[in-house]
């Protein structure tokens, strides 16, 4: 089976080339990554990174028909929050105030959009992928330096209460703010990978139940002979 993951930017490339591409390995999935296009440069050639649904649709379908057969699938890795304007449902529901249930709605208007492929698995990450970084957070609290970890407090304390993905999508209570003004000189290339891989997938999916919920669906793509007793499984 051959699994291609399509993602908004250099860090989530990083996570599933990482993370996620060993791990599926090991079920004989074989996974492929790519950044989705942002703009196009006078010769053509793409931008990656960035929010454009247009671009985003032209690269899931132009991929789709170059992979063809029935050993293949697709995915996305996707933020529910600031998500394009026109992105597919996001008039309609991007309101909705239950997010989870509005990350369902979007997604199943984001299959629509790709012609509605049976190949295709849709997902968007509640509410960013920084969730999963917050999941980590204790780790990456481990390796700042001395000074810098006292800033980290009011985050540890809000999530003895909630989890990593009810964390909301303001813009200024979102993951990725919350960790920008809580760590001095924070960069996600740095800081992400450090935490997340730190954490291993277990602690991830056990503190990101929708994300759990996404990658029990990808391991199910794994050949009868590759599948591990569920006890194994991460």
């Amino acid at each position: 089976m051959r699994l291609y993951i399509i993602v908004e930017g250099e860090t989530e490339e990083y996570f599933v080339r990482h993370v996620l591409e060993p791990h599926l390995a090991s079920l004989g999935i074989a996974t492929f990554v790519s950044i989705v296009a942002k703009s196009r440069d006078r010769h053509g050639t793409k931008q990656k990174g960035g929010g454009d649904w247009t671009k985003w649709r032209d690269d899931l379908v132009k991929l789709m028909g170059e992979q063809r057969g029935t050993s293949v699938r697709f995915t996305t890795l996707f933020d529910l929050y600031g998500l394009p304007k026109n992105f597919p449902g996001f008039k309609t529901h991007g309101a909705v105030a239950d997010t989870n249930k509005r990350a369902a709605l979007l997604e199943e208007a984001m299959k629509a959009r790709v012609n509605n492929d049976w190949r295709f698995i849709p997902y968007l990450q509640r509410h960013e992928f920084e969730a999963l970084v917050l999941a980590g957070l204790d780790k990456l609290n481990e390796v700042l330096d001395v000074e810098d970890r006292p800033a980290l407090l009011p985050l540890q304390q809000l999530l003895r209460v909630i989890s990593p993905e009810e964390v909301n999508d303001g813009e200024e209570t979102a993951p990725s703010k919350r960790l920008e003004a809580a760590i001095l000189g924070y960069k996600k290339s740095v800081h992400v990978p450090l935490a997340i891989e730190s954490i291993g997938l277990a602690a991830l999916r056990a503190r990101c139940p929708r994300f759990s919920e996404w990658l029990t669906k990808l391991e199910a793509l794994a050949p009868e002979d590759s599948k591990p007793p569920p006890s194994e499984i991460q």
